[in-house]
């Protein structure tokens, strides 16, 4: 990959996880709502960005190995 695109995904990853926090704010501010479910909220948050990018980075990285050209196989 170019050095370009990841600049982009950065970009593009900043961008949705700004717009989640910026849409979460009232929710992990709130006074109504018990501490223990905003920090397990925000746990959950952090484990599921967590996992969704060390998914990405192992697609890219498995994508790198495979061969350009894949041959059929004959029967």
């Amino acid at each position: 990959m170019k050095m370009l695109e990841y600049v982009a995904l950065v970009l593009i990853g900043a961008g949705i996880l700004g717009l989640i926090g910026w849409g979460a704010k009232d929710f992990f501010a709130d006074s109504v709502i018990p501490l223990g479910i905003r920090v397990l909220a925000g746990i959950a948050a952090v484990g599921f960005v967590l996992l969704f990018g060390y998914v990405g980075w192992d697609r890219i990285r498995k994508a790198r190995r495979e061969p350009k050209e894949i041959k059929e196989v004959k029967h």
